[in-house]
């Protein structure tokens, strides 16, 4: 396992990499870090997947879905920025289809209004975001591994993340069970 996160770090550029059971399980446990709690708000994509919305929900958090791109079916930065109130905690950008998201305009956002920015990149193993992997952008990052996607395992995930700290957090909770 240590030999396959080190490998997904160097493939992604990112320094740090931990297997999880599942990309549902690695969003959930990044909105546990950016410490996501009842009452907050999280900013997502009304398209994604259901975990995309239920990996804050854990947490207590509640949804605010933000109009996405036509174009691309990612979130709309213009929406995200629209939306973002006194409670928002943290945005979830999904890179939809492997599509990358608009990241450097939520880097921004997340950056100017203090909220945690987590990417789904569940479907976007090696996409290129402006010349550069996903993952390696600095945003943590989640990639799975179920049948749908461009690799395979019949179930798991990684995270990835330019935190060291972060990184510790996940694999702490991910051998919590």
């Amino acid at each position: 396992i240590e030999r396959f996160e080190e490998l997904f770090a160097e493939r992604v550029g990112a320094p740090y990499a931990a297997a999880v059971s599942s990309g549902t399980a690695g969003l959930h446990m990044l909105c546990h870090i950016a410490g996501v709690q009842d009452g907050d708000e999280v900013i997502t994509s009304p398209i994604a997947f259901v975990a995309t919305a239920n990996c804050f929900i854990f947490e207590g958090g509640r949804p605010v879905f933000a109009d996405v791109d036509p174009q691309t079916l990612n979130l709309d930065p213009a929406a995200v920025e629209a939306a973002i109130t006194e409670r928002t905690k943290g945005i979830v950008a999904v890179d939809m289809f492997g599509y990358p998201c608009e990241l450097e305009a939520l880097m921004e956002i997340s950056q100017r209004h203090g909220v945690a920015l987590i990417e789904d990149s569940a479907e976007a193993l090696g996409a290129q975001y402006k010349g550069r992997p996903i993952g390696s952008h600095g945003p943590p990052s989640v990639f799975g591994f179920y049948p749908n996607k461009q690799v395979a395992t019949g179930e798991g995930g990684v995270v990835v993340t330019h935190d060291e700290e972060t990184w510790k957090l996940v694999r702490s909770l991910r051998n919590q069970g």
